[in-house]
């Protein structure tokens, strides 16, 4: 039984290697044509020409000493092509690295690919990469190129693209396409271990994000196990982080205290979040505010809540303090909310230009960040200012759009 299974694993391994060997033919094709010469031209001396038009067509799998012949005598760079055995080890080993979240690792296969001419495979390992390290710029460009190629890919290629475009589109807060992406990954799911965990790990954090706890909760039990089972500290560690962030999001009250542990191994952006997120529920919440890392937006919207914590406690020294911190880091990062007109407007009790600020200035970033928790605390806040002006109509009008949209981006998209 043993040795069939592993006939069947050699026997897929090698079929998945010869469908991605046409990308070579294709290669070998446009250099051809580059260099303006003909199929006999390139053939003569090395193989027949109908043998080179079949490779080159994507009918027969290359003889390797064939191969090195035909590219030296077009002056192709022998050190620019890898064969597709290479690139689907680099791929699973893609796999084992994003898994652990291995940066440094990950970023030695990087530069180990990055010599090599286009390959849709190697372009999804390099979105797995750009996702590791949050560089939402740069994977963007990879994401979209790699979307031009889905009739290269066989089934385990294209499973792994899907897995790390749902990954992508979490990190740019688009958790509606995450879901329909990572929802039509199961059909193709490999007998792979890790990707089972990364995929119920991605619908943990997809769920958790939609507010659809009891579905976040199966699959983050599910991706806890395996990561238990491989002692995935780091994995295990921010799955614990979320944990308390989406309990903070169903209305939970956090601790009064920080847990460093779960600090540990977490980017500085997630360490914020998680921070702010905690702080909104907290008695005191710069008893998590003071543990920010200055950087990024989310700095300065921590900075904001701890202004705000300071004068409604009437604290106007520690308020004016906090405000000369904002000043200082809004010029730094140019944000798309000016949080010190808010405080200005909250201080002096302009609550009809607060609404209007919120409505036309912070309540649209809330949805396009689809940030569905930050997007009902705004909603409240406009409401109750409407409701102290007697506009009930109004206010019933805004819960009524948050009901909307959060019923939007609760419901499934169906894929035929």
């Amino acid at each position: 039984m043993i040795e069939m299974l592993l006939n069947e694993i050699a026997r897929r391994k090698e079929a998945s290697s010869q469908f991605y060997y046409g990308g070579i033919g294709q290669t070998l094709r446009k250099r051809r044509l580059e260099l303006k010469m003909t199929q006999e031209a390139v053939a003569v001396g090395i193989c027949s020409n109908t043998y080179l038009s079949k490779i080159e067509n994507n009918q027969i799998v290359v003889n390797r000493e064939h191969l090195y012949l035909i590219m030296e005598r077009m002056q192709m760079d022998m050190d620019k092509i890898t064969f597709p055995e290479e690139m689907l080890e680099y791929l699973e080993k893609s796999i084992k690295l994003f898994f652990y979240r291995d940066i440094e690792g990950y970023r030695e296969l990087f530069e180990t690919i990055d010599k090599y001419q286009f390959s849709v495979l190697l372009q999804i390992i390099k979105l797995g990469y750009y996702m590791l390290i949050e560089d939402s710029e740069n994977a963007r460009l990879v994401y979209s190129e790699t979307f031009r190629y889905l009739q290269s890919l066989e089934e385990f290629g294209f499973c792994v693209l899907l897995l790390y475009s749902s990954f992508y589109n979490i990190g740019i807060k688009d958790y509606k396409t995450a879901r329909t992406v990572i929802e039509n990954v199961e059909s193709r799911l490999f007998n792979d271990e890790m990707i089972y965990g990364l995929y119920n790990y991605c619908k943990f954090l997809i769920y958790g994000n939609l507010h659809l706890q009891a579905q976040a909760f199966e699959a983050g039990q599910i991706a806890i196990n395996i990561f238990n089972k491989h002692s995935n500290i780091i994995r295990i560690n921010e799955m614990y982080m979320y944990r308390e962030i989406f309990l903070v999001y169903e209305g939970g009250t956090p601790n009064d205290y920080v847990n460093h542990n779960l600090l540990k191994h977490i980017s500085d952006k997630e360490r914020n979040y998680y921070l702010i997120a905690q702080a909104t529920k907290c008695k005191n919440p710069i008893v998590y505010l003071k543990h920010l890392v200055p950087k990024g937006e989310s700095y300065l919207l921590g900075l904001y809540l701890q202004a705000r914590f300071y004068l409604l406690s009437e604290k106007i020294d520690e308020f004016k303090e906090t405000c000369n911190l904002i000043s200082d880091f809004h010029y730094q990062i140019n944000p798309k909310i000016d949080y010190l007109h808010v405080l200005k407007l909250m201080k002096n009790k302009e609550n009809i230009y607060l609404k209007d600020y919120l409505i036309n200035h912070v309540l649209p970033i809330a949805i396009k960040n689809q940030n569905i928790y930050f997007l009902n605390m705004i909603t409240i806040t406009i409401s109750k200012i409407l409701s102290d002006k007697n506009r009930y109509k109004d206010s019933l009008s805004y819960r009524q759009k948050y009901d909307d949209f959060l019923l939007s981006q609760q419901i499934k998209i169906q894929i035929s």
